[in-house]
Order: C-alpha cells, then structure tokens, then sequence
C-alpha cells in the first residue's frame, strides 16, 4: 500500500494517515447491530477489540460496517492473534464512551471502516515477541482486591474490580435466556484466592471467553482480571466479565507465582481447605441448628459451623456411578428444626470410615451398603464451611457411648 507509515502505539497522533500498526489482540467484544436509517434499513454493526504492542502500551479499535462484515470479523480474530492494522482513523478518547471500554494506556482510539481500512494477520518474525505480551496484565498487578474484600463490599452501582485469583472449577456453558426472551450462552467459573477460603463465581457471557475457558486448568491456571463487574444480582455476591474487562492468562508476576504455590500447596495437602477455613475463622466455630444454617446461607457471607444432627444421605454408589463433582459426595444432615444438603469431600469420607476411595469402589455392593450404615442415621458432629451457595463438611465423626455429642 503506498503510503503506509509503519507506527508503535506510543507515537501515535491524529495527523498520522495510512498507519500500519502491528499489535496482538488482548481482548475483544460482541458485536452490535442495528437498522440504519440512511441506507434502506441495510443492518449496520460495530465490534470492537484491545491491542497491545509493547508492555506498557495497550489502544481500543472500533470495527464499523455491515452486519456481515462485522460479525465476519469478530469471528476471524480471537485473543492472541498478532495482527496489522491498516489505515485506521486516529481518533482521541472521550469520556462519555471510555466508561464502557477497557482501560488503556494511549489516550487515542482507532476507529475502523469497512472499505477504508483493513487488519489481517502478522507473518513475520516478531510474533513470539508478541505473544509474551499475552502474559502482561494491562493494570499494576499490586493494585488488585482480594475475594475477602469483594465479600465485603456495601452493594451499589456499577462496582469494578481488579482480581488476581486462581480457577477452581469451570462449569458447562448453558443457556439462559434474558428479559427480552434472548437466548444467552453463560458459563460460571469458581474463582479463590489466598485472601479467604470462599470461592466466588466469575460470570462470563461472552462466546469468546467461554471458550477460552475451555483451556482453564483448576488450581493451575492464574487469571489477572482487570476490570471485573461486581453483582449483587441475587446471593452470593458474583463478579462478572464486563465490555470493560482484559483477562491475563497465567500472569508472568511474582505475586502470580506465589498465589499459585500457595493453592497447590493447599490442594496437595490432606486436610489443607480444613486448615484454610480454620485459620480464616480463627475460632472454634460455634454450634448452629440446621434452621440457623440455612438463614445464614441466604445472607452470602461465608461462615463455619459446627452442626449436631442425623446423617441422613449418604450413597457409596455414587463412587462407583462417576456422581462425583470436585471430588465430592452429595450428605444430607437432618434435626429438629430441618434438612440441609452439604457436600462431602472424599478425603474427609476416608477418614470417617477408614477406608480408601479405591478401597470402597472395589468393595462388593453389599460391602459398601455396610460400611456405609455405620455412620447412615447416627447422631454426628459435623465442622461445615460455607462459601454460599456451597456447604462443605469439613470434619464428621459419630457420636459414641465413649464420646457423646450433646443434642439441643
């Protein structure tokens, strides 16, 4: 292209005409579309995405044109292409629509025309230079909140945050349908970190980060999210990937590193979420009725309780159906004032029965009936962590002529 000015985004001006910028895409957002009035109701659309070509330097780009053409680029591009733009118009920031955009570095915006401009992919050499800018995140990774303060936080409006967490569980895209009657794809993501022992949900709308997720790792992947919408949209309180919103996969920071560690360590060490909530709640926690449970639950606030009642549901069979979610099994605890519905984790059924995972799906059908009515419809003592809406127990044991457990 004659003409072409090959420029970084730290010299950009709004003089500067046929620029070739070279860039990776860090991240991208939905297309809108809407009638237009001037050219016989033809379907217009706009997408957008983040460029980043250095460290420090991060620009927005708006794409215009047809719904076709639109929707057609959205499509052609994913997050970690390394790209070059094409004669895009300079345009600088204004306030009224940097509320709705990622933060960036430059104080321009490039604005893209269907006909006038173009992007296509990068061939040449520097593309591993680029792709290590995926590992930056595009806020000072010091600056970030803790889950323990998000749990904190009075509700209001439009709240963002920075996060630096780890993935604990990525559940199954399914399908929601909005106040319009839309169909929406949705996909939750548990998101911890070393701040409390509560996991929170990290709502994502967005085609392309649901897939993204796809790759998540479970106390492996570390995910700097800059930008996250708070949501007070029912209980627990939830953040949610927003317009505004990068997400850095595997953050190349050292507070990245230790987090990582510090869950791993967790995760390897038998009895280490025990040890995470007791150390968060730095008491013996206090004796609850299944009634006062429930009522705490429907606040969103996590808590530990110690709860006395009968084991009522407790299916060893489930070992063997795959039944298992996080490793868990599905209890049911019942007393004077209710049921409650709590998780399992595995480690804590081996200590209670004193047989091995393995060791129980090797047994006879029979077997595991057994063992499992040692401690089915018995009086226990059950430690409960609540991160709401999940209830875990944490320790069981069964109440004995020797070690009686005193009822209300």
């Amino acid at each position: 292209m004659a003409g072409v000015q090959k420029a970084t985004l730290n010299y950009l001006n709004v003089n500067l005409n046929n620029a070739l910028i070279i860039g990776i895409i860090i991240a991208k957002n939905a297309p809108r579309t809407w009638g237009s009035k001037k050219k016989n109701g033809e379907t217009r659309g706009v997408t957008s995405f983040t460029l980043r070509d250095s460290d420090i330097d991060t620009i927005n780009v708006e794409v215009w044109g047809s719904e076709y053409f639109v929707i057609t680029f959205y499509e052609r591009f994913i997050v970690g292409d390394v790209v070059e733009v094409r004669s895009p118009k300079i345009c600088v920031k204004t306030g009224d629509k940097e509320v709705f955009r990622p933060h960036v570095s430059s104080p321009f915006y490039l604005s893209l025309n269907e006909g006038n401009s173009d992007v296509t992919s990068y061939s040449g050499d520097l593309t591993t230079k680029y792709l290590a800018l995926l590992h930056i995140p595009t806020k000072p990774s010091s600056g970030y909140c803790g889950l323990a303060e998000i749990l904190k936080l009075p509700e209001c409006d439009n709240a963002y945050v920075d996060l630096l967490v780890v993935v604990k569980t990525v559940k199954p895209v399914k399908t929601i349908k909005t106040k319009t009657g839309t169909d929406m794809a949705l996909r939750c993501v548990e998101i911890m970190d070393n701040t409390t022992p509560a996991s929170i949900t990290l709502n994502i709308f967005d085609i392309d980060t649901i897939q993204r997720a796809e790759e998540w790792v479970p106390y492996e992947t570390v995910l700097f999210i800059a930008d996250a919408r708070v949501s007070w949209r029912g209980r627990p309180v939830s953040v949610q990937v927003s317009s505004k919103t990068i997400i850095t996969h595997q953050p190349h920071t050292a507070d990245a590193e230790a987090l990582r560690i510090y869950i791993r360590n967790q995760v390897n060490t038998r009895g280490g979420e025990a040890a995470a909530w007791a150390a968060w709640s730095g008491e013996r926690p206090g004796a609850a009725s299944v009634v006062q449970i429930r009522d705490r639950l429907a606040s969103g606030a996590p808590f530990c309780a110690s709860l006395h009642a009968l084991l009522t549901h407790l299916d060893l069979e489930d070992l063997i159906r795959d039944n298992l979610i996080d490793d868990e099994l599905k209890v049911r605890f019942a007393d004077h004032t209710g049921e409650l519905n709590a998780k399992l984790p595995i480690s804590v059924l081996e200590d209670v029965l004193g047989y091995s995972a393995e060791q129980l799906k090797q047994a006879s059908s029979d077997d595991r009936s057994a063992i499992g009515w040692r401690i089915l419809l018995e009086q226990c003592n059950a430690k409960l962590a609540a991160s709401p809406p999940r209830l875990i127990v944490l320790a069981l044991r069964r109440a004995s002529q020797a070690d009686p457990i005193p009822l209300y």
